[in-house]
């Protein structure tokens, strides 16, 4: 099973808490299933890979820093780019 889990970052509400560079993944297994987690960073330079995670997933997870409310409007529009693509539609998202 793979989940992706993208975070658009707006800005961090204390400092022990960065935003995701780039990307990681974690394998682990849960309930019987081996889970493959993708941390894909939502930085504007890093979202033009996250189509490559798509198809593999059989799920996102999407992460919003809601404490920059000036940046919400940017948000919006990058899950309606996220919404718009065929390989994300139909699958469980968790938001």
């Amino acid at each position: 099973m793979h989940v992706f889990c993208c975070f658009v970052y707006v800005e961090a509400i204390t400092s022990d808490v960065v935003p995701t560079v780039g990307w990681s993944s974690v394998d682990f297994s849960f309930d019987g299933y081996n889970v493959t987690l993708y941390d894909v960073g939502g930085g504007s330079k890093i979202r033009g890979i996250w189509h490559n995670y798509y198809a593999e997933a059989y799920g996102f997870v999407f992460v919003i820093d809601a404490s920059d409310e000036t940046r919400m409007e940017e948000c919006m529009q990058v899950i309606m780019t996220f919404f718009d693509n065929t390989l994300v539609q139909g699958k469980p998202l968790l938001m």
